[in-house]
């Protein structure tokens, strides 16, 4: 339940930063990146029509700010995408599959630059 001492802003970091609406949105944001991509549309395409810039229909993509994006917003994107909004918001379990291989792909990339840095750092300390 919303706090009603907290600020919009800070009600929103706060729901944010919660792991299962975090988990929803970088879903969403998947979601629409696989659409718009399987349809051939670029992201500078897509934002122009929605009339966004690149970089936040990116930060979208990326589940970031997708809790305070309008819902005329995501009205645009599903229209451009040719769904309805109905289907765009209706994360099935196929969806969260498909985000969470994508999100595996990245962390493992993180761990593995993580790791090289940490060997990096080592051969650095035997110098």
């Amino acid at each position: 339940m919303k706090d009603p001492t907290l600020t919009m802003p800070a009600y929103r970091r706060n729901h944010y930063q919660d792991p299962k609406f975090q988990q929803q949105y970088m879903c969403l944001g998947h979601k629409i990146s696989t659409l718009r991509t399987s349809m051939g549309i670029s992201q500078r395409q897509l934002a122009d029509v929605v009339g966004i810039s690149r970089s936040y229909l990116s930060k979208l993509e990326c589940g970031h700010g997708i809790s305070g994006v309008s819902i005329e917003v995501v009205f645009k994107i599903a229209y451009c995408l040719n769904i309805s909004i109905s289907q765009l918001l209706r994360l099935r379990t196929q969806d969260y599959k498909s985000c969470n291989r994508h999100l595996s792909k990245h962390y493992e990339r993180v761990e593995f630059f993580r790791l090289a840095h940490q060997r990096f750092l080592e051969l650095k300390k035997e110098l």
